[in-house]
């Protein structure tokens, strides 16, 4: 008997592929050479013009920004993804999608990604995977014990060793091996 009642997922290699890949921020990070925090991009709840000024790289704000357009509008489901999903709906498992993710990101994957239960994104909250509070106010949003909620996604260390952790069940998926969600998902849906 499936002890689980939700499955928390990750959102960038584990639901959303990229088409084009220009990579903005990482290109914003680059900039002026000087060692700069991933994190901050992925943490605060600012649009990327503010990190830019901020950096003393706002005049190069427009090709990043053009950048930005193109990456955003190349954001795909993986050709699985909505099998899943209404496997999962049919199951009656209750769904959110934890992911690290810079502001701007946020509205595209709540468009892709409608109707689940919850949206942890390291931005709004503050941190970003594996520090627990992810994975503690995922299981606040779901109304779920740690054990009864399952955490899928492609990162080792945010998607696998932070849920195990917190306590959560976890699956990896390993896209570079040829790996699909319901290859991770096997024996679960």
């Amino acid at each position: 008997m499936r002890t689980s009642r939700a499955i928390v997922f990750d959102a960038f290699g584990t639901l959303i592929r990229y088409t084009a890949r220009p990579a903005p921020y990482e290109r914003l990070l680059r900039l002026d050479g000087q060692p700069v925090d991933r994190n901050s991009c992925l943490t605060r709840n600012v649009p990327m013009a503010t990190l830019a000024i901020e950096l003393g790289a706002s005049d190069a704000l427009d090709a990043l920004e053009v950048d930005l357009a193109d990456e955003l509008s190349g954001l795909r489901l993986f050709p699985e993804v909505p099998d899943v999903l209404a496997r999962a709906r049919a199951a009656g498992l209750r769904m959110a999608v934890c992911s690290n993710l810079a502001q701007e990101y946020g509205p595209t994957v709540r468009g892709l990604l409608p109707g689940f239960d919850a949206y942890i994104f390291s931005y709004e909250v503050g941190v970003a995977k594996p520090h627990p509070t992810m994975y503690r106010i995922a299981r606040a949003e779901l109304g779920c014990a740690p054990a009864e909620m399952v955490f899928v996604g492609d990162s080792k260390r945010c998607d696998l060793d932070g849920p195990l952790a917190f306590g959560m069940q976890a699956r990896w998926l390993d896209r570079r091996a040829g790996r699909t969600l319901l290859d991770a998902l096997a024996g679960f849906l």
